[in-house]
């Protein structure tokens, strides 16, 4: 039992940043008011919306139903998230190789990863079903104490059957992409699909939320029948039984259970299977090796998109706004006047059609700016250098010139398809040719004040000792400032436009907004070769 916990507490912390919050000193205070109140700030807005439902339910008299549909809805975001997390915290993790050398058996090595994976979810539904159950105690008034039995226990099992999902799922993708050459497309392409499936029902909110408020009867009747622990938690907290607990509770661990056992035949082949290194055609012997050369700075931008292409969390992360930018322009060419209506019919907003098709150019420069402010590249690169940083620094080449090539890298990556989208829209719209170039240079020159922020950011707020990249690219001080960072300069592009709209025509807007961005991105550039190479040749781990 010794060797278990101890196994528990020194593997609870890798892949899992939450875990390792300093709590220590001022900045620890700092950390745990943010996480604090980002915890706080969330739930109070979920309590708000079970309050507005619950109203709603009430002149029904069927408040009891928000409780399986809650159940429901946080186990489907369970599921989804987990399928996200079951990559670094089940399949092809780092510490496998020392775990396995150790003499614990491997469905102990297994168990933990589980368990590991088991608490994060717990934390992940406490988050956002706890709000739920709290409105229905003080609207209600609830005070049987069954009720606090039945809702503690559902809250430490709820977790249970969404993470065997969410492994299963995991282990068909990881199978999969075990059996290709390049394993990172299938996770790639797999991401990308959930990603687009969950964009696409939160733009359907409204309309899924209208339709379970008139239907919230017969959505019951049918969760309650497909998804178990909804039809139970709904069934115990209106007519408490102790043995349909004590069934639940069985049936809870029993799968546990045996899906750890039926794990423990495919895990170990599939992680191994994940890691190997994928070998090459030996060379003929009456070919003539060549060695291509090339220069120094095209020899770093190659291994800055090797190290982008190489991790799908780093695509999915960064080149998630690409994809919907892709979205934006087919739509915009396709089925415009369908968005105008969409957009109105919300009544939020009334946009006449001219308005739009009058003012293109802008709506296009909007756009641009979304995208290219909400696409986070360079704040993560200096951080992903890791352990090898020192080896970087020792390379025969300037700082600037590495700097640099970090930049050319993400320009590579996102500039020709912002362009292309750009010359789509322009082509569509019918743009003059002077807006057009402006647009163009638009398209290059408003990435770059995000690439050269990034890039900043991340020499002032490095995370040289990350144990896996996801702990950089979603969870590091810099890609936060950067993201929000990002945030107000869409709202200083939208400032500007209204600040103008009126004063202007089109092409001065947009010669004002390039001659802006053109003066913006030098003083970013001379900022960097100022102080860049100094913040660079600080770096050590």
């Amino acid at each position: 039992m010794k060797k278990l916990i101890s196994l528990i507490k020194a593997t609870m912390t890798s892949n899992m940043q939450i875990f390792k919050i300093n709590t220590k000193g001022k900045k620890g205070k700092i950390n745990i008011f943010l996480v604090s109140l980002i915890a706080i700030y969330l739930m109070g807005a979920i309590f708000g919306y079970a309050w507005y439902f619950l109203e709603k339910l009430s002149l029904m008299h069927i408040e009891y139903l928000i409780l399986p549909l809650a159940t429901f809805l946080v186990s489907l975001f369970t599921l989804i998230e987990g399928i996200y997390k079951c990559g670094p915290l089940i399949f092809n993790c780092k510490d496998d190789q020392l775990l396995l050398s150790l003499p614990i058996k491997k469905n102990i090595v297994l168990f933990v990863r589980l368990f590991k994976f088991y608490v994060f979810e717990l934390m992940f539904n406490t988050l956002f079903l706890l709000p739920v159950i709290l409105a229905y105690i003080i609207f209600v008034k609830v005070t049987a104490i069954s009720f606090y039995i039945t809702t503690i226990i559902m809250l430490l099992l709820l977790p249970i059957i969404p993470i065997i999902l969410s492994c299963i799922l995991g282990f068909m993708s990881s199978y999969i992409s075990s059996k290709f050459k390049y394993k990172n497309i299938v996770e790639i392409v797999m991401s990308f699909i959930y990603l687009l499936s969950f964009l696409y029902l939160y733009s359907q909110g409204n309309k899924i939320m209208d339709y379970i408020m008139n239907n919230a009867s017969n959505i019951n009747d049918m969760i309650t029948k497909i998804y178990y622990p909804a039809g139970i938690y709904s069934s115990l907290t209106t007519n408490f039984k102790i043995l349909d607990l004590l069934v639940f509770i069985i049936i809870n661990i029993s799968l546990l259970v045996i899906s750890i056992y039926l794990l423990s035949l495919f895990y170990f082949k599939i992680n191994s299977n994940l890691k190997e290194v994928t070998k090459t055609k030996s060379i003929s012997n009456n070919k003539e090796l060549k060695i291509k050369t090339s220069s120094k700075t095209s020899s770093l931008i190659k291994k800055e998109l090797n190290t982008f292409f190489n991790i799908p969390v780093f695509i999915v992360n960064a080149g998630f706004s690409m994809i919907l930018y892709i979205i934006m322009c087919i739509v915009l060419i396709t089925k415009l006047d369908g968005l105008i209506n969409m957009i109105n019919s919300t009544g939020l907003l009334m946009i006449p059609s001219s308005l739009i098709t009058n003012n293109m150019p802008i709506i296009i420069f909007l756009i641009i700016s979304l995208i290219a402010y909400t696409t986070s590249i360079t704040s993560s690169m200096i951080s992903l250098e890791g352990k090898n940083i020192n080896n970087l620094k020792s390379l025969p080449v300037s700082a600037k010139t590495i700097l640099n090539s970090k930049i050319l890298a993400c320009i590579v990556i996102t500039t020709p398809i912002l362009i292309l989208g750009c010359i789509a829209l322009i082509i569509k719209f019918k743009i003059s040719i002077i807006n057009g170039i402006m647009l163009l240079l638009l398209a290059v020159l408003i990435p770059l004040v995000n690439h050269f922020l990034g890039l900043i950011i991340n020499l002032k707020h490095p995370k040289l000792d990350y144990e896996s990249p996801t702990d950089v690219i979603k969870q590091s001080a810099s890609v936060f400032i950067s993201m929000m960072l990002g945030g107000l300069l869409v709202l200083a592009s939208i400032g500007i436009v209204i600040a103008i709209f009126n004063k202007y025509n089109t092409s001065i807007i947009l010669l004002i907004v390039v001659t802006f961005y053109i003066i913006v991105d030098l003083i970013l550039y001379k900022l960097l070769s100022n102080i860049g190479p100094k913040e660079f040749k600080k770096l050590n781990i």
